[in-house]
């Protein structure tokens, strides 16, 4: 009886560690000559990347197939505001706008990252002012909760 009641116990710990360290919405930032940066845990941490002017840049959102995402964008990514309802904190510094928003679509094969996502691809423009910055924060559903992902922010060189 003891080794029935140990193995449950084991097994009711491993399974909720599992569901705490399982991935939620997701933000990544791919360059193609620059930087890349990305989390698939939301914390309230803003991620640093370099942009190069003229780079082609893919930035994948993560979550769960078919769900709604939003991505938004604003100078700067310094605080952490909990909204109720909501994952995380929001991380962008007002004012923030929608750049974009959509289902997740495609389907990852990636066993350890969120099982949908969507890509968006840019060029950073050449006129961009060395120092330049912005940070990109994405809100969708990640293992069903609705969540905002980590921010990440690109300083152009």
């Amino acid at each position: 009886m003891e080794h029935a009641l140990l193995g449950g116990l084991i097994f009711a710990f491993a399974a909720a560690s599992a569901a705490a360290q399982a991935a939620g919405p997701g933000l990544s930032w791919f360059g193609n000559a620059g930087g890349s940066a990305g989390s698939f845990f939301p914390t309230c941490t803003s991620l640093p990347v370099t942009a190069l002017r003229g780079d082609t840049v893919t930035m994948h959102v993560w979550g769960d197939v078919g769900s709604p995402f939003v991505l938004g964008t604003a100078a700067t990514a310094t605080q952490c505001v909990p909204i109720p309802g909501f994952g995380n904190g929001l991380v962008l510094d007002l004012p923030a706008s929608v750049l974009v928003g959509g289902l997740l679509t495609q389907i990852s094969p990636c066993l350890s990252c969120p099982p949908g996502f969507t890509s968006l691809a840019f060029v950073v423009p050449a006129t961009l002012p060395i120092g330049t910055t912005a940070a990109f924060q994405a809100v969708g559903f990640g293992n069903s909760q609705l969540a905002f992902t980590v921010a990440i922010t690109a300083t152009v060189q």
